[in-house]
């Protein structure tokens, strides 16, 4: 899969923390660290602003009480980095080349922030190729997206704000089968292989695919149960599928 380089969104956001600005400093997406006047004889920061220091970003110490005031509930962590997130614009800024193994996730309405960070980790994980966020009801990307992503966000493509029914179409006219997963799937998942370009649905939290997303689906899937708990976490059910998928 091959993306266009001239269409794309690039947003700016806050995240907090020394491991997750950790991760972003290594993802090289990071513009500029602040640091707390707090914090700045912790051997950990100390490690990190040396690593900052030598792919040259721009460093603020801050007064702590100014700190409080800049960055608000969240500044207890002491340390915040301000990175840059690129997005495609549309499902047509993907390329669709030769590639016969091209595998997408299609996330709709997940609403829990955290979830979606675990997906976008499991995805990249798994190897899939592109996300695809839906517009309605789901969770936007901000920094607890990006902490649970572990730094995955900064490898893997991202469309989101996307019309689902219109996506599924348009990948179906690009040669991907496209498959969901729920619990109501009538075909077990561990009985298949997957070959070929195929798109991957995952539902919300608690209501899984809509009724109209499902239809339009080539086949839906489910991962039984074998305990007593009736269903799996959205992002392991995903992870467990995508790893099936791309292991195929």
């Amino acid at each position: 899969m091959k993306f266009k380089q001239d269409k794309k969104n690039i947003s700016e956001l806050n995240i907090f923390g020394i491991n997750p600005v950790k991760e972003a400093i290594l993802t090289n997406k990071t513009k500029h660290i602040y640091i707390s006047t707090n914090f700045t004889q912790n051997n950990r920061v100390l490690n990190l602003l040396k690593t900052a220091k030598n792919k040259k970003i721009p460093l603020s110490i801050v007064e702590h009480n100014n700190f409080q005031k800049q960055f608000g509930t969240k500044s207890g962590q002491n340390i915040v980095a301000t990175i840059s997130l690129t997005f495609l614009k549309s499902i047509d800024d993907l390329i669709i080349s030769n590639n016969e193994n091209s595998k997408v996730l299609i996330v709709d309405k997940v609403q829990d922030p955290r979830n979606l960070g675990a997906l976008i980790r499991s995805a990249e994980s798994a190897g899939f190729g592109a996300i695809i966020l839906s517009s309605n009801n789901a969770a936007k990307i901000n920094s607890t997206v990006v902490e649970s992503s572990s730094g995955a966000i900064s490898h893997i493509p991202i469309i989101d704000d996307q019309n689902i029914n219109q996506i599924i179409k348009k990948l179906k006219d690009n040669n991907y089968w496209v498959i969901g997963l729920d619990m109501d799937g009538d075909k077990e998942y561990e009985d298949y292989d997957f070959y070929g370009n195929i798109a991957l649905v995952i539902g919300s939290e608690g209501s899984g695919i809509s009724k109209l997303t499902k239809s339009l689906c080539d086949q839906i899937y489910k991962i039984s149960m074998k305990g007593k708990t009736e269903s799996l976490n959205v992002s392991v059910a995903a992870g467990i599928m995508m790893f099936k998928i791309s292991n195929s």
